[in-house]
């Protein structure tokens, strides 16, 4: 399911051209393209348990006929030697843990699929709607929206750390989750109250979404318990960095779970104000903001 990241887009490009069989070459040093212009990708509403349709696609994988065209920013404008009707797929795609240099297909997320007749010269419109592949599970979906919330665990930190729901500036429907850091409470861990086991038994992903906006960097791990006693294990995968508007992010658990032997796990997050080089806190205070976070996986 994964896709390849073997050669530059312009490579790729020029594969799909040589290898399409709706057009040959014969001969012809300016064959001329027929274009797909592809909007943003938009989701249909989820089902029930499946929490908020908010999504951060930047970048459609293109197919055509069965050949890899490349990778393209959104919206896009793909040249495409092909002619006649024809196959398309695409792919919705993300920066896994919101980094730039790791672009990938998003797993869960259903491919568009659909024939089109292509002409030389003209342009073919698409706006491509996506949604959860059907086999997706969702054992945590927290939005914040009723009086309480899933993040009680206190790790570290002090009582005034805790998270609250908070009705001031959702990223949508009537809360967020908000945590608030001072001078005299600058570091805060917590956890899930809910143990989820079984993350790997139909498939090899498991990814963590959310929306978010912070002050300070938060980075987000598994805290893993032995179920035969022990003590519990933390590793912290990937975070996000600080910024003033929301923003959708997609961090991927998978290599902790496939390389632990532990069974049961909660999510975890860490957020702290940061030391200066003499010892002194960058700032006085700080607020972290999330919705919508969701544990997924197949």
């Amino acid at each position: 399911m994964k896709a390849k990241r073997i050669v530059p887009w312009y490579v790729g490009l020029w594969l799909g051209w040589a290898l399409s069989g709706c057009m040959a070459w014969s001969g012809d040093d300016n064959p001329v393209p027929a274009y797909l212009d592809i909007a943003p990708f938009t989701f249909q509403a989820p089902a029930a348990g499946q929490g908020s349709a908010s999504a951060a696609v930047g970048e459609v994988w293109v197919r055509v006929n069965g050949d890899f065209l490349g990778v393209y920013s959104l919206p896009a404008r793909v040249p495409v030697l092909a002619s006649g009707l024809s196959s398309i797929q695409l792919d919705a795609g993300i920066l896994e843990n919101g980094i730039s240099a790791t672009p990938d297909i998003y797993p869960f997320y259903q491919p568009v699929m659909l024939d089109a007749h292509l002409e030389p010269g003209n342009v073919f419109q698409i706006s491509p709607q996506s949604r959860y592949r059907p086999e997706t599970r969702f054992p945590l979906v927290e939005g914040f929206e009723g009086s309480g919330h899933l993040f009680q665990v206190l790790v570290s930190g002090d009582e005034a750390n805790r998270m609250q729901v908070d009705t001031r500036n959702p990223f949508e429907g009537r809360a967020s989750g908000r945590i608030y850091l001072d001078s005299l409470h600058p570091v805060v861990e917590l956890a899930s109250t809910t143990r989820y086991s079984g993350l790997l038994s139909k498939g090899a992903f498991v990814y963590l979404e959310l929306n978010y906006k912070s002050d300070v960097p938060v980075g987000f791990g598994l805290l893993a318990t032995p179920r035969n006693g022990g003590s519990a294990r933390i590793q912290y995968v990937a975070g996000f960095n600080p910024g003033t508007s929301w923003k959708k992010i997609y961090f991927n658990l998978s290599p902790a779970v496939s390389g632990s032997i532990l069974e049961d796990y909660q999510v975890i997050l860490k957020a702290a104000i940061i030391r200066q080089a003499d010892g002194t806190l960058s700032r006085n205070n700080a607020e972290i903001q999330l919705d919508n976070i969701k544990l997924v996986h197949f």
